[in-house]
């Protein structure tokens, strides 16, 4: 299977579309540190991410990440807010979407 290039991009989800069941570290050696965090609300959003596939064959394809009123640590987080592409979500991370 080849691995998915991703681009980090400035951009934030619109409204959760679905959840992500997984460790703050799966997510980073997945998609890279959290990239959008200064672009959410600090009191309700802990970590977050957007990206998108950097593929010739699958360009345009987003997908967003983040953590909504987890009031730990974001690193002790394991349910995360998704949106974006449901496919790409799937494919980098497979059986933890929903």
């Amino acid at each position: 299977m080849k691995k998915i290039q991703l681009l980090q991009i400035r951009e934030t989800g619109g409204s959760r579309t679905g959840t992500l069941n997984a460790t703050y570290q799966e997510i980073v050696d997945t998609v890279g540190k959290p990239n959008v965090t200064d672009m959410d609300d600090d009191k309700k959003v802990k970590a977050s991410w957007g990206f998108s596939d950097a593929s010739c064959f699958s360009k345009g394809r987003k997908g967003f990440i983040w953590c909504y009123k987890f009031y730990g640590d974001a690193k002790d987080c394991t349910s995360w807010s998704v949106d974006g592409d449901k496919d790409l979500l799937n494919e980098l991370f497979p059986g933890k979407v929903s």
